[in-house]
Formats: structure tokens, C-alpha cells, sequence
């Protein structure tokens, strides 16, 4: 995070590669100390990993340096994202996400330069084929029902954050204030203050690696 903050204090715009929404959120803390602007693209709504580019006052605006790029692969989620790992740097993969026709990817040019050379069938994403809206029903994969571990991945959030809200009484379930440990089921709506509220549609059955599948619907 140092480095970052280093090359931005001499005037220049820096970005960061895909980072973890903690990551991110301490970033930001550090950023508003310094007095240094800060905005995040994560190519796809809601997306929990995100780009940060750091650029000081005078400066405007920035443009989104991310890319949304189409997977077609027969396969599922898990075994594509670990394809991916394999071929990817860290820092060029962002979030991915079924869809029905196939995959999407946000990742940066150099990440789609990678993807077209390796093989997999990777394209940008036409405007079709791209999420509209903030309100819209999407797949997550996560390793619990906790409210914590589903409203985070949902909303696109830190767990941090998602958790300081619980803490402080901000998301309901079922009428009433939730606590970080309870446990949605099918049908379930959680309701967070400033965020919006999450319904978890379908539980669509465990993943390879012991995680769950759902379908939750989220309007912010």
C-alpha cells in the first residue's frame, strides 16, 4: 500500500492492480490521510474486487482502466477460476461470474491479452452481454450461509465492513437485527442499512470444494 501512496504523493496517477475489498477499504483509509483522491472500477456491478487508481486533487477525473471480457468454457465456476489462476497474475484477475451463455471476467488489458494467447475462447463482452443494472439477480459461491460471509460476497463489500455493520445493528433478517453468525436459508431477505437489501433465491447445491452455490437477487 506504501508503494502506491509513494508514487502518488509526487503528482502522478498511479493504479493498482485487482485488489481484496479489505485491501481496498484500507487503501482508501489511507488515501483520504494523504489527501489524495481515490476511485475503484471492478468492471462488473457489485464486484468485490476492484481496481484502485490514486491521482491528486487537481486532476478531475480517471478513466476505467478494467476490461469485462466473455469466457465460453464447459465447465463450472470453480474449475474455470482455477484454470484461470494458473494463467493469470494475481493482479489481472477480478471477479467472475456465470451467466447463461458462459463466463465474464473483469481483468485488464494485459489479463485479456493472456487469455486470447492461451487459447480459451475470450472475447469482450458486447453490451448484451453485460449486467444493466445495480438491481439484478446473480450466482455467488461462498463457504457459508453466515449473514456476514452472504452479505459481503452480495453486495460486493469487504467482510470488515459488512461486519461493522451487523455490529452496529444496521442489516435485519427476518424483522429483526441479524447477528454476524446467523444463517440465511431459501427465501431469506437481508436488509443493510446503505446498502440495499439481498434475497437469496436458490441454494443451488455444494461446489467441488465443499462451498455453496446460491442465487441471490440484490437491489442497491
Amino acid at each position: 500500500m506504501q508503494e502506491y501512496l509513494k508514487k502518488a504523493r509526487g503528482g502522478r496517477v498511479i493504479q493498482t492492480p485487482f485488489l481484496e475489498a479489505d485491501a481496498l477499504d484500507e487503501l482508501r483509509r489511507m488515501a483520504k490521510q494523504e489527501g489524495l483522491r481515490l476511485e475503484t472500477f471492478g468492471g462488473l456491478p457489485m464486484a468485490s474486487r476492484q481496481v484502485a487508481v490514486l491521482f491528486p486533487e487537481p486532476i478531475p477525473a480517471v478513466a476505467d482502466p478494467t476490461l469485462v471480457v466473455f469466457i465460453g468454457f464447459e465447465g463450472d465456476l470453480e474449475t474455470l477460476e482455477d484454470k484461470l489462476r494458473g494463467l493469470l497474475e494475481p493482479g489481472l484477475m477480478g471477479d467472475l461470474e456465470e451467466t447463461t451463455e458462459g463466463f465474464l471476467l473483469a481483468t485488464l488489458p494485459k489479463g485479456f491479452k493472456t487469455l486470447q494467447e492461451s487459447g480459451l475462447e475470450a472475447r469482450l463482452a458486447s453490451p448484451e452481454q453485460l449486467p444493466k443494472t445495480r438491481e439484478r439477480t446473480r450466482s455467488v459461491v461462498v463457504p457459508s450461509l453466515r449473514v456476514d460471509v452472504v452479505g459481503a460476497k452480495g453486495f460486493g463489500v469487504s467482510r470488515t465492513y459488512f461486519a461493522l455493520g451487523v455490529k452496529a445493528g444496521k442489516v435485519k433478517l427476518r424483522g429483526k437485527t441479524a447477528s454476524a453468525k446467523d444463517e440465511l436459508s431459501e427465501g431469506d431477505t437481508l436488509l443493510a442499512e446503505g446498502l440495499g437489501s439481498l434475497v437469496v433465491k436458490k441454494v443451488l447445491g455444494q461446489t467441488k470444494r465443499g462451498n455453496l452455490k446460491l442465487e441471490v437477487e440484490v437491489h442497491r
